[in-house]
Formats: structure tokens, C-alpha cells, sequence
């Protein structure tokens, strides 16, 4: 999607921020200058607006269990993270991938000529309504066993009736595995740290 952005064939849509750099960027884009930045489009819940974004992490830094040199590898992934140390990856114009995050981002020149001030400006107003990532224990069994499922229906492998059912027991198998206790304190730890606002200030 972001090529088609970039060469002027979208008019509107929803995309992660990294997108911001793309289209300020006269190498890559077609379309310098002729987008509008915004907050997530809401919606009426019981007659109340809701505005919600969603943090859905891309890449991560990981560190291998089986490295010899687990804790300078970690010390690593924890300098690339920090927000200061962070400022040339995420400003990187060619590659989008990298969205702003942390708090120096968002007053970091190099950032702010990279997403132009609007896009940062939409970025730091979509935040105070995102939802974190699911950090739940099998949350990826969860996801790939619905996946799968879907899949299978969509191309005539499992009747339409017979996803929720297959599904309902291939995620008990999953919380049994688990166990609920487990999946309780991660529900908590989640919920905790849900938005507090609907609509951003």
C-alpha cells in the first residue's frame, strides 16, 4: 500500500506512521505536501464518540537464548531502544519502517523534517487514544489457529458453520495449556494499561 500512496493512487486511508516519511520524502513520493495528517476516524458506541488507534508493533530486537553473549546483547537492544539513540533510525527517510515512539522523538529535528510537523503532531495526538500491543500469553496460537481456520473457510476447505466451533475448541486446548490463572494476570496487566481517554484533548 505504501508504494501506491507514495505515486498518488490513494486518496484516504488508515496506515501505520512510518508512512508519514515516505510521502514527505520528493525520492520516493509523488504526493509531497498533498496529504492531510489526522487522528483515527471515530465512531458512536451507545451514542458516545470513541476515537481508538492501535499500537501493533512490526520488528522487535531479540536476543537469542542460546548466544553466548546474552547480557551485552541485551545492553545492546536497550541502547538502540532509548529514545536519544533512536533518533537516526526512526529518521531515516528511506526506511519507513521505524515509527516515532518515544517522547524525544516527537521535538527531535531530524524526526520532525522526516515526518513534517503535521505528521508528528497526528501521531502524538493518536497516542493518547491507542490501545498497546496483546502481550498474552499464546496470543500468537490464538491468532494463527483463527487465521487458519478463516483461511480454510474462505477457500471452501471447512464449511462457513463449523470455524467458530473449531476455533472455540482449538483456543480451549490453548488456555488449558496455558492455564487460566496465567491468562488472568496477563488480561490484568493489559487492561491496565488500556487508554483512559476517547477522544483525544
Amino acid at each position: 500500500m505504501i508504494p501506491r500512496i507514495a505515486q498518488g493512487h490513494v486518496v484516504s486511508c488508515q496506515y501505520w506512521d512510518g508512512t508519514c516519511k515516505t510521502i514527505a520524502n520528493p525520492q520516493q513520493s509523488k504526493t509531497v505536501g498533498k496529504f492531510y495528517y489526522s487522528v483515527v476516524p471515530g465512531s458512536k458506541l451507545t451514542g458516545k464518540m470513541i476515537h481508538r488507534s492501535i499500537s501493533s508493533p512490526l520488528a522487535a530486537i531479540l536476543v537469542n537464548k542460546y548466544s553466548p553473549r546474552k547480557a551485552q546483547a541485551a545492553y545492546l537492544a536497550l541502547w538502540l531502544g532509548s529514545g536519544k539513540n533512536s533518533i537516526p533510525i526512526v529518521s531515516d527517510p528511506a526506511n519507513a519502517f521505524n515509527d516515532a515512539w518515544a517522547t524525544e522523538h516527537f521535538s527531535a529535528p531530524p524526526v520532525i523534517k522526516a515526518y513534517t510537523q503535521e505528521g508528528i503532531n497526528a501521531i502524538k495526538k493518536n497516542f493518547e487514544v491507542v490501545s498497546p500491543p496483546i502481550y498474552l500469553t499464546g496470543y500468537l496460537e490464538f491468532q494463527d489457529a483463527l487465521g487458519k481456520n478463516l483461511s480454510e473457510a474462505y477457500v471452501g476447505q471447512l464449511p462457513a458453520k463449523d470455524v467458530l466451533k473449531r476455533t472455540e475448541d482449538e483456543w480451549n486446548n490453548i488456555v488449558r495449556r496455558i492455564g487460566r490463572s496465567k491468562l488472568k494476570k496477563d488480561l490484568e496487566s493489559y487492561k491496565a494499561v488500556m487508554p483512559r481517554r476517547d477522544v483525544p484533548a
